[in-house]
């Protein structure tokens, strides 16, 4: 015979119901009682201690971690490993800097304005999600940049073409331009080589940090809305942003010292998508991209 499960069923009279199974299918219900704890294994332990009869060992079930016992008037109880919200941080550029939203689940922890890159990796999450791109191309336009301008439709002049390598480490604009002519027959905007030194400035870490994964905060807003949005630099855009991730149950205050309305917005919603990759349901652009460091996740 295989193992015995139990099925948890919500009924309004335990009586009535409690005949009818029995009646109708010759089937005895069972009171249980169910309970959520922080950590099932040292629960167990301390139910042996207690002489609880083990009904299920501790093992992986629909609600999460859970095992089964019996007290000693016979009733069943359930004890289920309360599920632990991962920490993660949505890094945007801001001004000059970095805005910086940290997530405890959907709760809110904290939000600040720092200079540098491996200042906002100093934060203690398990994962950073950075609008940046995030493996810079040698030849070629990149496939997530492509896929990306895809996703977004209407919105896809805000994803900007991430330039090759040389292109990136030319030391002015001009010269810039010149290789990008040279290595692919155009020329690269300015607001594509502006971005260099913040490009280059995340590549030093990302390749060696597992934590840091790229997101579009356009991408990540269609992902939540699954249509275009208005324009994020008008005040409708901006609170229709806001609205979706209230609607979505994400905490974010009102405002920030030294970040702006729009860059709030784009960090906390790079928080959101650093939530989905750390529960393994981000999804990458490209489609069927498996590598960490090539993709953009939403």
């Amino acid at each position: 015979m295989g193992e015995k499960r139990s099925v948890a069923l919500q009924v309004r009279d335990f009586a009535a119901s409690a005949l009818f199974y029995r009646e109708a299918f010759g089937i005895e219900l069972q009171l249980e009682a169910a309970f959520e704890v922080e950590d099932l294994e040292e629960a167990h332990a301390r139910a042996l201690s207690a002489g609880a009869e083990v009904v299920r060992e501790p093992d992986d079930g629909p609600a999460g971690r859970e095992a089964v016992y019996r007290d000693p008037d016979g009733n069943l109880v359930t004890l289920t490993q309360r599920a632990r919200a991962v920490r993660v941080a949505g890094v945007d550029m801001a001004g000059g800097g970095w805005a910086v939203v940290v997530l405890e689940g959907n709760r809110f922890v904290e939000a600040f304005r720092c200079e540098s890159f491996a200042e906002a990796l100093h934060t203690d999450v398990e994962v950073v999600a950075v609008d940046i791109p995030i493996g810079i191309p040698e030849s070629g336009p990149r496939p997530a940049d492509t896929a990306a301008r895809r996703f977004v439709g209407s919105r896809g002049s805000s994803v900007f073409p991430t330039p090759g390598r040389e292109v990136l480490e030319a030391p002015t604009y001009a010269e810039a331009r010149r290789v990008a002519v040279e290595l692919t027959g155009k020329s690269v905007s300015a607001q594509s080589y502006a971005l260099r030194r913040r490009i280059l400035e995340v590549d030093e870490h990302a390749p060696h940090d597992d934590r840091v994964v790229e997101v579009h905060p356009e991408v990540s807003f269609s992902e939540l809305a699954h249509r275009p949005l208005l324009p994020k630099k008008r005040s409708d855009g901006q609170a229709e942003r806001r609205a979706l991730l209230e609607e979505a149950g994400v905490e974010l205050p009102a405002t920030v010292p030294r970040i702006a309305e729009p860059d709030l917005l784009d960090a906390t919603i790079a928080a959101w998508s650093a939530g989905r990759y750390a529960r393994g349901e981000a999804l990458p652009l490209p489609e069927g991209y498996e590598e960490r460091i090539g993709a953009i996740w939403r």
